[in-house]
């Protein structure tokens, strides 16, 4: 293809020949200027935002986690939770006069109580649940139930049985009973004491108190301790003599 270039009317408009000779690839004429390509374009950064940085509480060393909060269930009038299960249990001691004491122990339905179990004494003549029935925590959470029943006569034995939870009643864990007996509690466990009768000395009169010492281990009372102490200081009476 063939362009013919008309000087004059291309004088005419300088930059308008310029642009047609270059797109054609065709010198400029002599004395012309180039022409500028227009600038670049250039990429406008767009506007960032900056996220803070999540931050948490590291837990010290040899520290636990915290564990989340358990909802708090509150025990019914009178309940108590026997094996801290969320479960409620109450203890009653009732006095039917000559018919005797009775222990007994309901456990909550969710909206009544249930008898469960029951204990009764007896002739009050012949035996007695004592006033100290009832409740007793040894070192932990547990709640077991004590009986101590005395015996009349000269020989006033107690007997003491212990009893625990089993989910739907009363399951029998400890007996012992003594002549003369007492116990008392001490710590995780109770200190029993009776007296003993080494040298045929009459029933009133005993020459020796043994006391045993008993502790709680979770599932069932160890003996953990014994001794026998004199009843008497000094010289020992004839009736404590071999």
């Amino acid at each position: 293809m063939m362009i013919r270039v008309i000087p004059s009317r291309l004088a005419a408009f300088p930059l308008a020949a310029a642009l047609v000779l270059a797109s054609c690839n065709l010198p400029l004429p002599a004395g012309e200027p180039s022409p500028t390509p227009p600038p670049a374009a250039t990429a406008v950064p767009l506007p960032t935002e900056t996220l803070p940085e999540p931050t948490f509480e590291p837990t010290p060393p040899g520290a636990s986690p915290t564990a989340p909060a358990t909802p708090t269930l509150v025990p019914p009038p009178g309940g108590v939770s026997l094996q801290c299960d969320g479960t409620f249990q109450r203890f009653r001691l009732t006095d039917a006069g000559v018919a005797g004491r009775t222990a007994s122990v309901d456990s909550w339905d969710g909206s009544s109580w249930v008898n469960v179990w029951n204990w009764a004494g007896g002739d009050p003549m012949i035996k007695q649940i004592e006033d100290e029935a009832g409740l007793y925590s040894f070192g932990g959470c547990e709640q077991l139930v004590v009986i101590p029943e005395r015996f009349a006569g000269s020989g006033a034995i107690l007997q003491l049985t212990i009893h625990r939870w089993n989910g739907a009643g009363l399951t029998e864990v400890f007996f012992l009973d003594g002549v003369h007996g007492s116990w008392s509690l001490t710590g995780d466990g109770f200190l029993f004491e009776e007296s003993v009768y080494l040298y045929g000395e009459p029933n009133c009169c005993p020459c020796n108190r043994q006391y045993l010492q008993y502790s709680w281990n979770g599932a069932a009372f160890d003996q953990t301790g014994s001794a026998v102490n004199p009843t008497y200081t000094g010289t020992p009476p004839a009736e404590c003599t071999p």
